[in-house]
């Protein structure tokens, strides 16, 4: 049965085409066919001999995965991929556009299990992991989709990044090799809800990827009121990692705050923000809360620009996102693909081993 093409890694291609008495040339000509051209049949390999291409098109398979819709905003042309995998379940990527950037939102599992309040991802439950080779897929087939190449790709699609630690690293350490897409691997950002362990390893390998943790709360019960992943990953046990992080790598942190109306936008939860994030190097991201729960909108423009001048006013680095892609479900927290291939209920829909990884 033929292997997945996008699983092999530099040294995993050489072993094959050693076997196969094949110059170890091979291996860069296919990883730049791969990831650099993004060819997607064995035939577009010109570069190698017809008899090498028969024989890969019968050992290995260039995608998993195909495309069942695209959703592009007339509002702010965001573009937005369902994408249907090999076993049946979907998932959704997102590009968006700007002037100067072309950012890649990819997934890093189907559905999610934390269940945040104002998250539509948390109400499909986890259904699985993705592989590194999925992941990989997402970014190969979105550049061909592309009307720009992208300048950044950030690990903020469906799912927790670091309940899938292993996956997304060989994922981004693929997707930055300079034999392979040779994306920069300063322009890769990972996003956590504050799974503190993993905070604390991607410093200690030394991780050349950014770091985003999902803050949304700068109070302890609130932020258990919104992400129950807070619960067991403690709001101050979160910014002791992060500050680990930030001293050992020498790296700003990007920290992102969803604002709900009448939940964490007020005075107070801007002064507390302030204070939680002292002496962390890190920039702050605001974005307006996109739910169709009327439990959790965002407020008002002029609590908005209260938020945002308080915490400027104490010389803190913060933005304040656009709402890009909210008209087609595309923005932050609006990723929802439903998945029929199996009648899962909601109580088996979280993955036992992710529960138990949630513990920092």
């Amino acid at each position: 049965m033929p292997d997945n093409i996008l699983t092999y890694n530099e040294t995993a291609l050489a072993s094959y085409f050693d076997a196969l008495g094949q110059p170890l040339f091979r291996v860069r000509q296919v990883l730049k066919g791969l990831y650099s051209k993004e060819w997607d049949d064995f035939n577009m390999f010109s570069d190698l001999p017809a008899t090498l291409r028969k024989r890969l098109e019968t050992d290995f398979y260039l995608r998993s995965f195909k495309l069942v819709e695209t959703f592009v905003s007339p509002e702010d042309e965001t573009t937005k991929f369902l994408w249907e995998l090999s076993d049946g379940y979907r998932i959704e990527s997102v590009i968006i556009y700007e002037p100067t950037r072309v950012t890649f939102c990819i997934s890093s599992q189907v559905g999610c299990p934390l269940d945040c309040k104002f998250c539509a991802t948390g109400k499909m439950g986890l259904l699985r992991d993705l592989s590194a080779a999925e992941i990989v897929e997402q970014v190969l087939q979105m550049k061909k989709l592309s009307k720009r190449p992208p300048t950044n790709i950030v690990f903020m699609g469906m799912g927790e990044p670091f309940l899938n630690y292993n996956q997304v690293m060989t994922a981004a350490e693929r997707l930055s090799d300079p034999e392979g897409m040779c994306f920069s691997r300063k322009k890769i950002t990972i996003s956590t809800s504050g799974i503190i362990k993993n905070i604390y390893r991607m410093a200690d390998e030394n991780r050349p990827f950014s770091l985003a943790v999902s803050l949304n709360a700068a109070n302890q019960k609130v932020r258990e009121q919104i992400m129950p992943v807070a619960k067991k990953n403690k709001l101050n046990d979160i910014i002791k990692a992060v500050k680990y992080y930030s001293d050992k790598t020498k790296k700003w942190v990007t920290f992102e705050y969803v604002l709900i109306k009448n939940i964490n936008s007020s005075i107070n939860d801007a002064l507390e923000l302030v204070k939680l994030t002292h002496g962390i190097p890190c920039k702050i991201n605001v974005i307006p809360c996109n739910s169709d729960d009327p439990a959790y909108q965002p407020p008002d423009d002029e609590t908005i620009a209260q938020f945002d001048r308080l915490v400027n006013k104490k010389n803190k680095t913060i933005t304040i996102r656009n709402r890009k892609g909210w008209d087609i479900k595309a923005a932050c927290g609006q990723l929802y693909a439903a998945n029929k291939r199996k009648n899962v209920s909601k109580n088996n829909k979280k993955d036992l081993n992710a529960e138990k990884r949630l513990t920092g």
